[in-house]
């Protein structure tokens, strides 16, 4: 074929110009600057010394005394998005990552509720990066790792861990250092911040739990192009789990 040298041209760099966009890297936004707390707040009864910015991280530890959970809490809210982060824990205290989260009345208990991706502190049980409904209207496990063994052993307290977070619609995917953990059918919450959790801690708890530190960095996120840079997933994509029991509220 003979093509005019415009238009051979043309489509050289048509050509060329698709080629660039497939191979080009998602577009991730940072949403930590390693700095300071600039686009995050405290949500809930934080002392100074449980929710701090030190070494480039967001650090939280529970603080005897203190009555409900604290969060870092994004100011901004998303529906759509894929978020990945690093975390690590050096003890067993519930805590998690919070997504399309709600803020409460403030008669409630506790002042967000939503997702949360349950980072489980249980050493037999071992549901991190399962999905829980934190205070919400059920208040229970929506899908557990009960038959996922690669699952359940792909989390180490005292070491980095990668989670990766897809909500997309009413599809919410979960990767724990790329291993599968979750894959539900829900549309629950549809909006709303994304908060990292520090777990409140009864006046009568063992003091010991203060030194255990739950530490998050390289927290970036995707709100573009989502069909583009989805991953697939081995797990079935499952509705809520229905032999879960609900829990009562506090």
């Amino acid at each position: 074929m003979n093509l005019p040298r415009p238009r051979l041209l043309l489509l050289l760099l048509s050509t060329a110009v698709a080629a660039c966009g497939a191979d080009a890297p998602p577009p991730w936004r940072e949403l930590f600057n390693g700095r300071d707390l600039t686009g995050w707040k405290i949500v809930g009864p934080a002392t100074k010394a449980s929710a701090v910015v030190a070494h480039g991280e967001l650090v939280g530890h529970m603080v005897r005394g203190t009555p409900e959970h604290t969060f870092f809490c994004t100011e901004e809210s998303f529906g759509d998005f894929i978020l990945e982060v690093d975390c690590y824990q050096t003890g067993g205290f519930n805590t998690g990552v919070l997504f399309r989260c709600r803020e409460t009345p403030a008669t409630a208990s506790v002042r967000l509720h939503g997702y949360q991706m349950k980072v489980d502190p249980s050493p037999t049980r071992q549901w991190t990066g399962g999905i829980f409904d934190d205070y919400g209207k059920n208040w229970l496990w929506l899908q557990t790792l009960r038959a996922n063994d690669p699952g359940r052993t792909a989390y180490k307290f005292n070491e980095w861990a990668r989670f990766r977070i897809e909500a997309v619609g009413r599809e919410l995917k979960i990767w724990v250092n790329g291993i599968p953990t979750a894959h539900l059918l829900d549309d629950t919450y549809t909006r709303g911040p994304i908060a990292f959790k520090i777990h409140s801690f009864p006046a009568t708890g063992d003091a010991a739990q203060e030194k255990n530190l739950i530490r998050w960095k390289n927290v970036r996120i995707l709100t573009a192009d989502l069909a583009r840079h989805r991953q697939p997933m081995d797990l079935p994509a499952l509705p809520r789990d229905p032999t879960q029991t609900v829990l009562p509220k506090p």
